[in-house]
């Protein structure tokens, strides 16, 4: 991490850095997978630890729910320090964690495409320092359905994640044209770890390979940026136990002094689904 990869991400919301995570570690992670998925094998639909989408006849599994919590091997992750000292810098010197899940793109071009969207429609706070980390543990290609960034949207306005009175998760299309032949992939091999900013525009296709191209993802806050609303994929509300709740902070000291900032900001409300899959897909008459 130097100055460059600093103002990189400033002008253009993402960054990307290849070989942060070791080989073994990666091996590691997926035999852990690989153990839960076989204890999950018997279900037929969303569990309390995977959720499920049906292609044809058969339900595939598309994401591992907060596996920070399932298992110690992602809990110490979430925490490695050289990920956190990039979050941090890229932050503003503070961190706390903020939420984890493991998205399986479904092989062969069965399903699973992650329309555009920008996560601070999600969970707005009180400052945007927010920020998802994306870890490949295989190799992922432009033919896996990488994930894609729109370069510098997290300095523009907030797009439109509404449709039809309800929040949907993804942009909404008869308001907002995207050209998707600007948006940048981020590729790699395993171990790579993308960084993207709140308010970047991103999203992945479809997976033309055999593969599940697993991504591993955490999410960080800066440690004065305060939810305005609660989300049940992310953090603990604070509401609820502050206690816990700074126990997620992995730098920094805890505050009750939130930073305010000037950011476009629309409540995510009404919702019929906490499913980024099933809030997706829109119903047009």
């Amino acid at each position: 991490m130097n100055i460059k990869d600093i103002e990189f991400y400033k002008k253009n919301g993402f960054l990307v850095k290849k070989g942060l995570i070791s080989k073994n570690l990666i091996s590691t992670i997926k035999r852990k997978i690989s153990y839960l998925i076989k204890k999950d094998i018997l279900l037929s639909k969303n569990s309390k630890k995977f959720e499920y989408l049906k292609a044809g006849k058969k339900n595939h599994i598309v994401r591992l729910k907060d596996p920070v919590a399932q298992d110690k091997i992602f809990y110490s992750l979430s925490r490695n320090k050289k990920i956190i000292s990039i979050v941090s810098e890229l932050l503003g010197g503070t961190a706390r964690f903020h939420h984890s899940k493991l998205n399986f793109k479904l092989p062969s071009k069965k399903g699973g495409v992650v329309h555009w969207h920008q996560d601070w429609a999600f969970y707005p706070h009180t400052n945007d320092d927010l920020l998802a980390v994306g870890i490949y543990l295989e190799e992922c290609n432009e033919a896996h359905g990488p994930l894609k960034v729109f370069a510098g949207t997290h300095r523009k306005k907030l797009y439109d994640h509404h449709y039809k009175g309800s929040f949907v998760g993804r942009i909404n299309p008869d308001i907002e044209k995207l050209n998707p032949k600007k948006a940048i992939s981020l590729i790699g091999p395993a171990g790579t770890v993308t960084f993207h900013h709140v308010r970047t525009i991103h999203g992945s296709g479809l997976n033309f390979t055999s593969n599940k191209r697993p991504l591993l993802i955490f999410g960080y806050a800066a440690i004065d940026a305060w939810p305005l609303t609660y989300d049940s994929g992310s953090s603990l509300d604070p509401n609820s136990n502050l206690q816990n709740y700074n126990k997620l902070i992995t730098k920094g000291s805890p505050t009750l002094y939130p930073r305010i900032k000037s950011v476009p900001i629309k409540i995510p409300l009404p919702r019929k689904s906490d499913s980024l899959y099933d809030l997706q897909k829109i119903k047009k008459k």
